[in-house]
């Protein structure tokens, strides 16, 4: 049963929630309509109808508006879905379900992916924020795969072969979907890539 007391607190999660999504909304807006390094931090508070300050309290800068979320989502639900695999299942198959169950099927979430990646083509200086967020996923898969084979991730190539195969996936994924402008199957593009990439490599 839910008590009085809870309400008010999932109306005020509820708000934040859609306030952090409006920001990030009109940020990605207007970055599309007059540039990263043209838009101000007070046209994005302005075009979500809130203070500046407020836009302070859920993003750090401009460039945390573009990647911070997205990063801090992307790990977060990586690593929950990769404990759990059952212990006993074989690697690429773990690595596979595990892309299966993260992917970018919403169509809304699409588009904001898409409006990210068109910006990186425009701004390169952007280019190493999005690199650190693959470097991230990439560690993550690397000391699972490490984990669960008992391999050494310093001395044996093996589970950076894998996550570096999982890493390559996603970004060669990203971009034939976003050269096709979104024309072929985000997951149907991943599939074929991560069946090549894995082709041969021995399971462990």
């Amino acid at each position: 049963m839910t008590t009085s007391t809870e309400l008010p607190v999932n109306r005020r999660e509820r708000k934040k929630l859609e306030t952090r999504a409006a920001l990030e909304q009109a940020a990605l807006r207007l970055f599309a309509e007059k540039g990263y390094e043209q838009t101000t931090v007070e046209e994005i508070a302005e075009a979500a109808d809130v203070a500046v300050r407020t836009f302070f309290r859920y993003f750090s800068s401009k460039q945390h508006v573009l990647f911070g979320d997205v990063a801090h989502d992307r790990v977060t639900r990586l690593r929950s879905e990769l404990a759990a695999r059952p212990l006993d299942e074989p690697i690429l198959e773990s690595v596979h379900a595990v892309m299966e169950a993260t992917d970018i099927a919403d169509p809304e979430e699409q588009r904001q992916i898409m409006m990210r990646l068109r910006l990186l083509e425009h701004q390169p200086s952007l280019v190493t924020t999005y690199l650190q967020l693959s470097y991230e996923l990439r560690q993550l898969v690397a000391e699972f795969v490490a984990e669960r084979t008992g391999l050494s991730l310093e001395r044996d190539p093996y589970p950076l072969i894998v996550a570096t195969a999982f890493s390559a996936c996603w970004d060669i994924a990203l971009s034939v979907w976003s050269a096709t402008n979104g024309e072929r199957s985000l997951r149907e593009v991943r599939r074929e890539v991560f069946a090549v990439l894995t082709a041969g490599i021995e399971p462990r």
